[in-house]
């Protein structure tokens, strides 16, 4: 079932949906992070399989996109991580989810955020699909100003995923034509600790959404994926 849902964070309100399966749960569920400049409908299919086979997801815009308040041209890096953490909260504020069983989805600068809250939120099982990376002096930058720096190997979400020990799946599309040499990489030589999986997405460029058949490939992986580790 998709609720349409909203939280706040200051002022601001921030939009998307929540696909919550049938039953009385509780259930494990899933937090979708778009990429800097996507909008969180491009994860309503993931979520919504998800929700079909007893998973809730939580799929929404950040600040300035989508149907959320502000203006995307104010919002920066911090701005996600803070937008991030006010979804987390919202989502294990719902009596019918089980807040052991929690897993997150990260696309580009969502997989940034992802690795880099992976042990504040206390994850149980993580998707980085081509994530980006942020040295921490470009925190205070534009969110898509800052991933395509050689300062990119300095970003705390690698000393995070470092330190990560749950389940973790990292995808590098084949052909991705934005994201740095080696950044995707790194999360999965770094992830030491972790039980991981490292898989190439065949064929596909750095966003995939206009690719219906690499798309699909994408939707099941993740959907099985969170299956088995959630």
């Amino acid at each position: 079932m998709d609720k349409k849902v909203e939280f706040k964070v200051g002022d601001e309100t921030l939009r998307g949906s929540l696909f919550v399966p049938s039953g009385n749960g509780p259930f494990p569920g899933v937090i979708c992070l778009h990429g800097s400049g996507g909008v969180g409908e491009m994860y309503f299919e993931i979520a919504e399989k998800l929700g079909e086979k007893g998973i809730a997801g939580l799929a929404f815009n950040y600040r300035g996109t989508g149907i959320s308040d502000g203006k995307f041209e104010d919002q920066s890096v911090l701005d996600g991580i803070k937008d991030t953490r006010a979804a987390f909260n919202f989502l294990i504020s719902r009596d019918f989810i089980d807040k052991e069983r929690i897993g997150v989805i990260g696309g580009s600068f969502g997989g940034f955020l992802a690795a880099l809250l992976s042990n504040e939120l206390d994850l149980k099982s993580i998707v980085l699909t081509a994530p980006s990376a942020y040295s921490p002096k470009r925190h205070h930058e534009q969110r898509d100003a800052g991933s395509q720096h050689d300062d990119f190997k300095e970003s705390d979400s690698y000393r995070e995923i470092a330190k990560f020990k749950g389940n973790l799946l990292v995808i590098k599309h084949e052909f991705d034509e934005e994201i740095f040499p080696g950044m995707v990489e790194g999360y999965f030589e770094q992830a030491k600790s972790a039980k991981k999986e490292w898989y190439i997405l065949k064929g596909a460029k750095h966003r995939v959404s206009i690719y219906p058949e690499i798309r699909a490939v994408l939707v099941n992986r993740v959907v099985d994926w969170f299956l088995k580790t959630l």
